[in-house]
């Protein structure tokens, strides 16, 4: 019977993809690129971020390197390569800080998973000020009884030395009481299985396939599926 709930945030209980998509839509907007495809224009920044943040949790580039390239490499990708990317890297970072958009249900299921006596803790990859601000205003912070962010730890998922620092926190966690609950197959489902913890892959919707060399204890693709799962 599991007692600690680490969950991941981002397309697990925060819609960070539909803040991407308003947060893209309005720096844009702002710089005057009126006749850029935003479909296009969201899913070439989708490519460049997920191969940037890929090489950050493999430890072959610092957080610095994906802020001050990814909006130029962007622009590039859409023959706009005279557009300041760094200037308009701090607008997004400041939209992002106000993306308020929850996946449906989580504020149910953490409500009724704090009912049930779990330990809920979340454990994100991001930025301190980003995940914070998001949690506050969200309301979705007073449901967890720790936060655990890879900007403050110095540690992203999935390193070993992330878990570390949430089981040394908490004597009483051992490796059969705790599940790892998110959607990222090479973050928290990788991380998971590397320290030999239960993982719970959110595929919302169920759009993305899971490799066969990971494993993990449960699937679901909607978060009301997974109360059910979890119900005591």
């Amino acid at each position: 019977m599991y007692q600690f709930l680490i969950f991941d945030l981002d397309d697990t209980l925060l819609d960070f993809k539909q803040g991407e998509l308003e947060g893209l839509r309005k720096v844009l907007t702002q710089a005057g690129i009126a006749d850029v495809d935003l479909p296009v224009a969201l899913a070439t920044y989708e490519k460049i971020n997920r191969r940037l943040w890929q090489a950050y949790e493999e430890q072959t580039i610092d957080k610095a390197t994906i802020h001050a390239t990814r909006f130029n490499e962007l622009f590039k990708a859409l023959g706009q390569p005279d557009y300041d990317g760094q200037a308009i890297e701090k607008r997004f970072r400041q939209a992002l800080n106000q993306n308020n958009y929850l996946v449906p249900y989580a504020k149910e299921l953490l409500a009724d998973l704090q009912r049930q006596g779990y330990t809920l803790i979340a454990g994100t990859n991001g930025e301190t000020q980003t995940q914070e601000l998001r949690l506050s205003n969200t309301g979705l912070g007073v449901y967890f009884d720790q936060v655990f962010i890879s900007d403050q730890l110095g540690a992203a998922k999935p390193a070993p030395s992330f878990f570390d620092a949430i089981f040394k926190a908490n004597p009483s966690m051992t490796k059969k009481n705790t599940v790892m609950i998110g959607d990222g197959l090479a973050s928290d489902i990788r991380g998971a299985q590397q320290y030999d913890l239960d993982a719970i892959w959110v595929n919302l919707n169920g759009h993305l396939q899971r490799p066969a060399n990971l494993a993990v204890k449960a699937q679901v693709n909607d978060l009301p599926s997974l109360a059910s799962l979890l119900a005591k």
